[in-house]
């Protein structure tokens, strides 16, 4: 008997806590997630706006609808609606007219803008890293940046050169390098004649010989899988010249020195033989101002006048043919 009557107590308790509960649960599952708040009277044309904004709001799920305050404010064109979240973030709508209230506060409360997101990091750049700089195997110095292309040729050439106004003909040799930067050249030369022979003296080739030293500037042409290099090169050339009499006596000869400022151009075919070496062929000319404008003759003793006669003129004019090898050091 007293466990049935304990039992009536504890159903009768569960039940009334369950009538108790319900309301308030149905009441907070009816609460509207934005609160609306009029800090300050408006004009009556606002008023049936601003319930039918409760109203609207009221109606929202919760999955489509924000928690926060709308504060509607007077303002100079209408009202103002601040929106306030529970995280601090606010946004400001005007509106003019009350047909417009619903809308823009809706637009608030569905999607209040947030802060913007921070801006992304500056992208790592994306050039590749810049590789150690090689090692030319051959020379041991540091190769050319790429693109640029570097490279020292020497070589060796022997030809025939003809003079003027003098008429001698000459064998001479020439040792040349060059270096080459892209497609320009700077050149440096040494010739000499080994052997001169005038025309007037016979069988007599050493009547004429010169070494000279040039350095210049020039271009390479590409012609194929060979080049032309074309060339100017002052030089100083240091001429000597021996004139025997009519009677190619050596007892009735005179001799003499020069040193003038020539002025060389060249042309030179480079055809290349594998991947270091070249076979050249030159061509060349030259003319020494200050000998064209006063030709310079070898001084004749008084007592050797009658018989030498009046040698030629030291040359002027120069041009020659020659052909020879060129290497790579670099």
């Amino acid at each position: 008997m007293r466990g049935a009557y304990l039992a009536r107590v504890i159903s009768r308790g569960t039940a009334s806590v369950a009538i108790a509960l319900v309301p308030t649960a149905r009441a907070l599952a009816d609460e509207p997630c934005a609160g609306v708040r009029v800090p300050s009277a408006l004009a009556p044309s606002w008023a049936d706006a601003i319930a039918e904004l409760r109203k609207q709001i009221a109606l929202l799920p919760s999955t489509e609808c924000q928690p926060m305050i709308l504060s509607i404010e007077s303002s100079e064109g209408g009202v103002r609606i601040v929106a306030f979240t529970g995280d601090g973030r606010r946004a400001e709508r005007e509106v003019t007219g009350a047909e417009s209230l619903v809308a823009t506060a809706l637009g608030l409360v569905m999607a209040i803008p947030g802060q913007g997101p921070s801006a992304p990091p500056p992208p790592a750049s994306s050039a590749p890293p810049v590789p150690p700089r090689a090692t030319d195997s051959r020379s041991g110095l540091p190769s050319p940046p790429e693109g640029r292309k570097i490279a020292l040729w020497t070589g060796l050439s022997a030809g025939v050169r003809l003079t003027a106004p003098t008429s001698a003909t000459v064998v001479d040799v020439e040792a040349r390098a060059d270096l080459l930067i892209d497609h320009w050249l700077m050149l440096a030369t040494i010739r000499s004649a080994l052997v001169s022979c005038l025309g007037e003296q016979g069988l007599d080739c050493d009547a004429y010989n010169d070494v000279s030293l040039g350095v210049g500037v020039g271009r390479r042409l590409p012609a194929g899988a060979a080049a032309i290099d074309i060339a100017l090169e002052p030089s100083i050339v240091a001429m000597h010249m021996e004139y025997d009499g009519p009677e190619g006596s050596e007892d009735a000869s005179v001799s003499g020195s020069e040193v003038a400022l020539r002025l060389d151009a060249s042309v030179r075919l480079a055809v290349p033989v594998g991947k270091n070496w070249a076979i050249t062929l030159t061509m060349d000319a030259g003319v020494a101002p200050a000998l064209l404008a006063n030709p310079t003759r070898l001084e004749v003793p008084a007592n050797l006048a009658s018989s030498v006669g009046t040698p030629p003129p030291f040359p002027a004019w120069t041009g020659g043919l020659r052909v020879g090898a060129s290497g790579a050091l670099l």
